[in-house]
């Protein structure tokens, strides 16, 4: 509520009502200050889903209740040295934090705010919200005034305003249950009206996705509501269509509080087709939609459109249609909503939209890499890799070098898709880390980019594990250098498969047997010769996969040991890694060199 200072009834009958209270006393007066203070501040820091700041609002309410309660109504006026009260006339307050929330009361026309014993916990947030943001719509009384009320602006004056800046919104109740208008289109004569179907042929009812206005509600709270989306969207008036559209989205969101959360998304999905022009709108009226649209989708209704998004069939894809369109404002609860389960069947859905998202996702995402959340911060970086966008490469960078072993395994794997010779001398100084997890990660990515430039350190690090049971990173190597293609491995693969056990031999035998798929993937005849000679010659389980290989390369008739079917033609990282296993048991079982000792 914004105006000028005018003395009404109301207002002198609250002044005698401040002179009976006790009086407020300066060091009240800078408590008070310091809270909303800290408050505001807290606002501008953390996220728009972050849980303190219910924290900060529910203290700084509880403060301001107990001093309303004890003083009367409180006026905070901003002056040069900071904020002083304007009942009193003290001494200004002016430290260093409450002189910041003056700046940013100033900044926005701000002079006084009066606070009375009617102030409710969400109008205080809804205030701290608005001051938080840094956007144009709220740079000035006025717009903040009128998004304060959209939302709660009770026990809130702005500028000592008595009246309210807009018409106070009708309750739903007193509306007519049917439209003013009609949804059907207008008919120039009786020639061209459509014929009238016949009864055996009715139309199927409409879905809420398919068609929000035509789709009726199952209770009269919802068709009240709906009487009023069609006379919305019938509306060329554009101060009339501002007025109405602000009265919908306080309906829409007493509705969807008392558990009709269909009629809210019936709200949603009519504002959002307005945004983008449907039915003709003129720009103006595009523009209050959107305003409206993205007010409306916010906080826990955002929560319940990605549940909604999640969800099979047109109204999934429709919810889905409306987050893009959302555009930055979805991108941080939908990376919540992922963090909550990162691997179920929602969150592949959910990571393909912030993908669509592209630009809009880059700075969440790059708040997120650089958050102490570990779980958030590596999801982050795994967006940012199947991103592949320039702009997050100084971020990932630096995730790679710093962290936990888990987030720089996930960042080196990023690097292996985001593009940049930056990018590729990390991945090779990932080569040299310590950490086992991080030098797989670096080799895989150096078969994702083919980098042949990378080979002989490659190279290096497999003859540094040939004495070691490091299984897995020995089997990985061998696999990436396979993949690389690169004929400079050959001699040192076919050397490993022909060589002694240096390990246990169950360890040996899963590395041989890796070096068998990669020599099948090479089109050397070194490695033809070698893996013909596996054939004959190997222990049982290297012998057996290389027949199969051979099978696999050459059109011959296989050996009675062929390959299954659903064995891929190439073996993959996983395959690998559960060959050990399948090796040890069949040494234990007494087949090949085992049975023999």
């Amino acid at each position: 509520m914004v105006g000028t200072p005018e003395a009404g009834p109301m207002q002198r009958q609250s002044s005698a009502t401040a002179a009976a209270a006790p009086r407020r006393t300066t060091a009240d007066f800078a408590v008070i200050a310091l809270e909303l203070s800290r408050a505001m501040r807290g606002f501008r820091y953390y996220d728009a889903l972050d849980t303190r700041r219910r924290a900060l609002a529910d203290r700084a309410h509880r403060a301001l209740q107990a001093e309303l309660e004890r003083s009367g109504p409180l006026t905070l006026e901003v002056c040069d040295e900071g904020l002083r009260d304007a009942e009193h006339r003290d001494e200004p307050e002016s430290g260093a934090a409450v002189r910041e929330l003056a700046d940013v009361l100033r900044g926005r026309g701000l002079l006084r705010i009066r606070l009375d014993r009617s102030l409710t916990r969400d109008a205080l947030t809804g205030l701290l919200d608005l001051l938080g943001r840094p956007d144009e719509r709220y740079a000035t009384p006025d717009g903040l005034a009128h998004a304060l009320a959209a939302r709660d602006d009770r026990g809130i004056r702005l500028n000592d305003a008595v009246g309210a800046a807009t018409p106070p919104t009708r309750k739903l109740s007193t509306t007519p249950l049917h439209a003013a208008v009609t949804l059907d289109e207008p008919t120039t004569s009786d020639d061209t009206r459509s014929p009238t179907p016949s009864s055996a042929s009715a139309p199927e009812t409409p879905s809420l996705a398919r068609d929000p206005l035509g789709r009726h509600a199952d209770d009269e709270w919802g068709e009240r509501l709906r009487a009023r989306l069609i006379e919305l969207d019938r509306m060329t008036d554009d101060r009339a269509y501002a007025s109405r559209a602000a009265e919908i989205v306080t309906w829409a969101m007493d509705l969807w509080r008392e558990g009709l959360v269909d009629e809210c998304y019936r709200a949603m999905l009519v504002l959002a087709d307005h945004a983008v022009g449907a039915g003709g709108r003129s720009e103006e009226q595009a523009r209050i939609a959107a305003e409206r649209f993205r007010e409306l989708a916010a906080g826990p209704r955002l929560a319940e459109l990605i549940e909604r998004a999640t969800g099979a069939g047109h109204d999934g894809v429709r919810a889905a249609q409306l987050l893009v369109q959302l555009g930055e404002a979805s991108v941080p609860a939908l990376l919540a909503r992922i963090c909550q389960e990162p691997e179920g069947d929602a969150a592949g859905p959910l990571r393909a939209l912030v993908l669509t998202l592209g630009d809009a996702a880059i700075p969440t995402l790059r708040a997120a890499i650089d958050s102490a959340d570990e779980l958030r911060g590596c999801l982050a970086l795994r967006l940012a890799g199947e991103l592949q966008n320039p702009a997050l490469l100084e971020a990932v960078l630096e995730a790679s070098t710093i962290g936990s072993v888990e987030r720089r395994v996930a960042a080196i794997r990023a690097l292996g898709f985001l593009p940049g010779e930056a990018g590729r001398e990390a991945i090779a100084r990932a080569l040299r880390s310590e950490e086992e997890a991080v030098v797989i990660a670096a080799s895989q990515a150096v078969a994702r980019i083919q980098d042949r430039v990378a080979v002989p350190k490659l190279l290096e690090l497999l003859e540094s594990t040939l004495h070691t049971r490091r299984t897995r990173l020995g089997c990985t190597l061998v696999h990436v250098l396979g993949r690389i293609g690169d004929e400079r491995a050959v001699p040192r693969l076919v050397a490993i498969l022909e060589r002694r056990p240096l390990v246990r031999r169950a360890h040996w035998h899963a590395l041989q047997i890796a070096v068998v798929d990669a020599l099948a993937l090479l089109p050397v005849k070194e490695a033809r010769r070698s893996l013909e000679r596996a054939a004959n010659g190997a222990d049982a389980p290297v012998r057996d996969r290389a027949r199969q290989r051979l099978g696999l390369a050459d059109p011959t008739p296989r050996h009675a040991a062929g390959p299954r079917q659903d064995e891929p033609a190439d073996a993959t990282p996983t395959a690998v890694e559960r060959e050990p296993t399948r090796v040890a048991a069949a040494g234990r079982g007494g087949t090949g060199d085992a049975a023999a000792r």
